[in-house]
């Protein structure tokens, strides 16, 4: 069973402190190594606009200094997992350069944590943000260190069934899964396709792969009582369609669980 491989941003934050626990706690289901990467912006800062060996020289500072920063979290963390031994330290724009890694090193995903402020507008202004639009990858966003290991494939009436699946299988397969799955609608009378339908579709295609869901369950009702319903599970996957801008009721859902998600394209 090959390893996963996950870029994390490592940095000062309490975001951050967050997702690297969360991921380590989950090493052993996910089988995963985990790849530090901590990016300096250089705007504002002295010698920011120097050209040459200044440019340069003040550039590998940049660097070394963020290298010791990194080793410091680390250190401090005692993390349980298999962490890279190269941190990956670069000075440029961050979402540039982080899109620039994740095309060219391969990962399977790519892991970052938020601080749960519940604001469905500030979610998808992340979703809308460059690094989200070309994610070459999906995204493990983490905002709680919720113990659970059960996991529920979230689906709605624009989900595209067959490549939710398809990532489960590549992230989970061969391993030993606690899983339900859910078919979201704010009601079921005008859905199409209807709930029931979403469910069987779902079923079926994870039956081919070899998975059965522990409980399959249509889940009605407004955007926050949604979300409440889904508040115990320890990872929530869900499909988001990037060539769609328009609000819809599975993002204010997404916008407002506690738990992390994980998301698709």
């Amino acid at each position: 069973m090959d390893m996963l491989k996950a870029l994390v941003p490592v940095e000062m934050t309490l975001a951050s402190n967050v997702a690297l626990r969360y991921l380590c706690r989950k090493a052993e289901l996910l089988g995963i190594a985990v790849q530090p990467v901590h990016v300096e912006e250089p705007d504002h800062k002295p010698h920011s606009s120097e050209t040459g060996w200044i440019r340069r020289s003040w550039e590998s500072g940049l660097r070394q200094a963020g290298l010791e920063e990194v080793q410091r979290i680390l250190n401090s963390e005692k993390l349980d997992c298999f962490i890279l031994p190269n941190p990956i330290v670069r000075v440029g724009d961050r979402e540039d350069t982080l899109l620039e890694e994740l095309r060219l090193g391969g990962y399977d995903f790519f892991v970052e944590g938020e601080v749960a402020n519940f604001n469905t507008g500030a979610f998808r202004k992340r979703l809308r943000s460059k690094l989200y639009r070309q994610m070459p990858c999906p995204v493990l966003l983490v905002r709680n260190m919720i113990q659970s290991d059960r996991l529920v494939l979230l689906l709605d009436e624009k989900t595209d069934v067959e490549s939710l699946v398809g990532r489960f299988h590549h992230l989970f397969g061969g391993r030993t899964v606690d899983f339900d799955l859910c078919a979201y609608a704010m009601d079921d009378l005008h859905q199409d396709p209807h709930p029931d339908e979403l469910l069987s579709e779902g079923a079926e295609l994870l039956g081919k792969l070899g998975y059965a869901p522990a409980r399959s369950f249509t889940l009605l009702g407004a955007p926050e009582t949604a979300a409440r319903s889904l508040g115990d599970y320890g990872m929530i996957l869900a499909h988001m369609d990037r060539k769609s801008n328009r609000k819809s009721p599975l993002t204010e859902v997404l916008g407002l669980v506690s738990s992390p998600i994980l998301i698709c394209w």
